[in-house]
């Protein structure tokens, strides 16, 4: 971190040596600022300024053993600055230095950052002066000031101007508020002892030099900046040490980590600059469409914390209400380049995407062996529950790690074809959390959002071909099938603008799949169709395949018509079941979790045939049980929808890891689950 360059210039007389000497004073030992002591070809007692008096010949010698950063001359004398400044100049310290406007343009160009502090007052005050301190006559004065008026004007710089032609109090305050508020004030840096989940937090001791110079006046977002890293977070204001004192920066888990450095870093702070996109935002606030180079600007000024909470919200708001097509595209690339892009030096790279919203529909964990097994590449990422049982991640970090970086998931897929992994490590970004804080509390939900983000990471896995699962149904995501065709079509869409080809198809989203809902539950599951048991869930075998033969099929070697066959065979044959050890082993194999010990069976209260079951009610008694922070929490269910079951007949089974799931779960009314008629 350089310190600042603070060049005090101004015609002779104009008090430039008193306001230093003021400002000096006024600061007392502060470490931050380092008053450069001039060399001078004048005596040292020759009056004015404290100064390192040296002979011309001296002079002459000590420049060329390179013993100063800068000379000039002027008056009649000669005048340098020791390296040694340079040297506090790289240490970080603010260096204040009285020098020619002759040089400023020079030490401008070697020195960054450096900012000019121009000192001036009316002729005749000037004059004054000049007669007053005694070192020149009538002549000379007359000449000098004729000489500073010649002199050129400083263009390209940071210049602060400063009036001195009042009383010195007033001149030495203004003097020294300049240098507080243009120079380096490090801090250094601590965790905040507070959490607002995560919303990025600074808080500042209110007496510290930042704030006291004004600079975060009339601001609620900074930027704290620590060599090339920065990051932006909302300001707060403390009174009192206890939380913090005048010479520390606090920041909260989220802005901590955004900036990446540790506890104790010099760190400076600033005013987050006004978005220049918020001209754009605005416009798209009000219902106008956007360009692609226009949501290219809204989206990283997204990403850099440039916008308050209410303009995200307001953006989303008009975004979720109307996105064009060429919006939607241009969202969609504009997030993907979010991201670290894979590419696999492969012409045909799949992936596949359920919309979610059905119980135990795990069908990734058996697709994705069977695709690496035929020898196609499928890179999948995948998420965790929100707001389910369960999420494709949660399932399969019951046998092996989940949390790879980008480098350990291309080792995977590339050793074995494939890979399952969490998507938090590989495709989020700052994007993700910024939206998902607005749209989740406010329930906010798009299509053209939704399709934006999906494709955005099956771009950076780098995919050429998706498939799409769209679940219609009562309890799915997706609740009429006009709903699900207009969603294919835009995933379609969208897909061709960026380069993918997309096939989603609808399908059935009105039951679970499987039977069991809950990570280690949906595991065993997998599991028994992998191994050809005979407990297999028929649904979930046969919905695997589909999928499975739809990726197959693209394969030019085997084409449409051979493609279920091929499917069929890699799962009967035992070849997709060795395909996901490989990959658990890739990845790190995990101890596997089993289903919890403590369980309690849920009878029915009248005798029938199940004519349908609350998927969305038996995710939500399963996540009461404990699931997915308890991977062995969940539900198994015991019969299914078309069976016939008797009064008291064993329907469902509540697994937990612990008797206080069991206790969560509370009092079971199977009439909110199944339909008995």
């Amino acid at each position: 971190m350089r310190g600042v360059l603070l060049l005090v210039v101004g015609p002779s007389g104009v008090g430039k040596d008193t306001l230093m000497d003021g400002a000096r004073k006024a600061l007392g030992e502060d470490p931050d600022f380092v008053f450069a002591r001039r060399t001078i070809t004048r005596k040292e007692h020759a009056g004015g300024e404290d100064h390192e008096g040296l002979s011309e010949a001296d002079f002459r010698a000590a420049e060329a053993d390179g013993a100063f950063f800068i000379t000039w001359q002027a008056h009649g004398h000669r005048y340098g600055i020791r390296t040694g400044y340079a040297d506090q100049l790289a240490k970080g310290r603010n260096v204040v230095i009285n020098v020619s406007r002759r040089v400023v343009v020079d030490l401008a160009a070697r020195f960054t950052p450096t900012t000019v502090l121009s000192v001036d007052a009316p002729a005749a005050v000037i004059r004054q002066r000049l007669h007053a301190r005694g070192r020149e006559d009538a002549a000379d004065v007359t000449d000098r000031i004729a000489r500073d008026a010649c002199l050129p004007q400083d263009k390209g710089l940071t210049i602060v101007p400063i009036r001195n032609d009042g009383a010195i109090e007033a001149g030495v305050a203004r003097f020294t508020a300049a240098l507080i508020g243009a120079a380096s004030l490090p801090l250094r840096l601590a965790r905040a002892p507070v959490t607002l989940w995560a919303e990025p937090l600074c808080l500042i001791h209110k007496d510290a030099k930042a704030v006291a110079a004004g600079r975060l006046n009339d601001t609620a977002m900074v930027e704290v900046v620590a060599g090339q890293s920065s990051a932006r977070a909302r300001l707060a204001l403390v009174d009192g040490a206890r939380v913090i004192d005048p010479h520390t920066l606090a920041l909260s888990q989220a802005a901590f980590d955004a900036l990446g450095v540790p506890e104790g870093t010099l760190v400076t702070v600033r005013r987050s600059p006004s978005p220049k996109s918020r001209d754009v935002l605005r416009k798209k606030v009000a219902g106008e469409a956007l360009s692609a180079t226009e949501i290219d600007r809204v989206v990283r000024d997204l990403v850099e914390g440039r916008y308050s909470p209410a303009e995200i919200a307001g953006f989303l708001v008009a975004a979720a209400t109307h996105l064009t097509l060429a919006e939607v595209t241009a969202l969609t690339r504009a997030r993907a380049a979010l991201f670290e892009r894979f590419s696999w030096d492969r012409p045909l790279v799949v992936d596949k995407h359920s919309m979610g919203g059905v119980p135990g529909s795990r069908i990734t964990m058996i697709l994705v062996p069977i695709i690496a097994a035929h020898g196609m590449i499928i890179p999948k990422t995948s998420s965790r529950a929100i707001t389910s049982a369960a999420g494709t991640a949660d399932v399969m970090e019951c046998v092996a790690q989940v949390e790879l970086p980008p480098a350990s998931l291309r080792k995977v897929v590339t050793e074995t074809n494939g890979a399952i992994a969490w998507s938090g490590r590989i495709s989020h970004s700052p994007l993700d959390d910024t939206m998902n804080a607005i749209n989740r509390p406010l329930g906010i939900r798009s299509s053209a959002l939704d399709v934006s983000s999906i494709l955005s990471k099956k771009l950076a896995a780098g995919a050429s071909h998706v498939v799409v699962d769209i679940p219609v149904g009562r309890y799915a995501k997706t609740k009429t099938e006009a709903e699900g065709q207009a969603l294919a079509k835009l995933f379609r869409d969208v897909g061709q603008g960026v380069g993918l080809t997309v096939e989603a198809i609808l399908t059935d989203g009105s039951r679970p799949i499987g039977r069991g809902v809950g990570p280690a539950l949906e595991l065993d599951d997998v599991r028994a169709v992998l191994s050809r048991s005979q407990a297999a869930p028929a649904d979930l075998t046969h919905k695997a395949l589909t999928f499975a033969t739809r990726l197959i099929a693209l394969d030019p070697d085997v084409g449409p018509k051979n493609a279920a066959a091929r499917a069929n065979d890699l799962l009967a044959s035992g070849a997709a079941q060795e395909a996901f050890q490989r990959i658990i082993t890739a990845q790190g194999a995990r101890t596997p979790v089993t289903p919890g010990p403590f369980l309690t069976t849920v009878g029915t209260q009248k005798a029938g045939r199940i004519a349908a079951i609350n998927g969305f009610a038996i995710a939500g008694l399963a996540r009461r049980a404990g699931a997915p922070a308890d991977k062995g929490a969940g539900v198994r269910l015991l019969a299914g929808i078309g069976e016939s079951v008797r009064a008291g007949e064993p329907l469902l089974t509540v697994h937990a890891g612990a008797r206080s799931g069991l206790d969560e779960a509370g009092s079971i009314d199977t009439d909110t689950l199944v339909t008995i008629h």
